[in-house]
This record gives C-alpha cells, structure tokens and sequence, in this order.
C-alpha cells in the first residue's frame, strides 16, 4: 500500500498508450504529449475511508497536455483521443486496467476537468485533467 507503488502503477499503465510520453511523478519538464499523476491539491487523501482505521483513498489527477501551437483544432484533436471512455489512446481504460497487487484494491476515473489552455513550465499547452480515486 506505498504510495510509490501507485504511481508506478499508473506509470506503467500510461506507457502502454502508443506515443504517449509520460512519467509517474511530477516532472520538471514536459514533452507532449505527455501525462503525469499528481495529488490532487487540497483534497489529496482520505483516511478511514470505510471505517476507523480502515482503508483510505488517495485522489490524484492525471495531468494530460499536448502542444497547443498556433493551429488549435489539431490541438484538441490531438488531445481527445487520451480522454476517451476505451481504445487503443485511452487513459482511462489504461488505468483501470491496472492490476494492483499489494499496492492498491482498485481505481475509478471519476470524469475529466479544465479541458484547456494549461501553462506549465511556463510554455502554454492544451491539457485536461482526468480526475481518479485509487482504494487502499
């Protein structure tokens, strides 16, 4: 039940995704495509989910961004396939695929948010965040 262990996980589930770059931590530099794991800011872990000292849920986002350029429509067609339901691109389907071991007992992409311009690293991209809950 590490939280390394996880992102390992989720590391290894995006690296299944064909020309996806991707890390399990949060990188000090992108090369889009590219998606990453990072906690969810201010609500990152529940303890004692299901009882007093019972199992908890971490909340991450899985971080998605590919190069916004000067031609946007090819920017958000570049994008979708990673946030579709299934297929070949899809991250939630790489995710939930996950078979956990001893890390985790399983994961649920909850839906998708700021579907935009994202700045990191200050360079301005295309991104999206795929919210998730993964049970330990």
């Amino acid at each position: 039940m590490s939280l390394s262990g996880i992102r390992s996980s989720i590391d290894t589930a995006l690296s299944g995704i064909s020309g996806l770059n991707h890390s399990g931590k949060v990188p000090s530099v992108v090369n889009p495509p590219f998606a990453f794991p990072s906690l969810h800011p201010t609500d990152p872990v529940t303890y004692d989910f299901t009882a007093q000292n019972g199992s908890l849920v971490y909340h991450f986002y899985i971080e998605t961004l590919v190069n916004k350029g000067a031609n946007l429509e090819q920017a958000q067609d570049d994008l979708d396939p990673y946030l579709q339901n299934s297929g070949s691109s899809s991250i939630k389907a790489a995710i939930e695929a996950i078979s956990w071991g001893t890390d985790a007992q399983t994961c649920r992409v909850m839906g998708v948010a700021n579907y935009g311009p994202a700045v990191y690293g200050g360079v301005e991209y295309l991104g999206a965040r795929l919210s998730l809950d993964v049970w330990v």
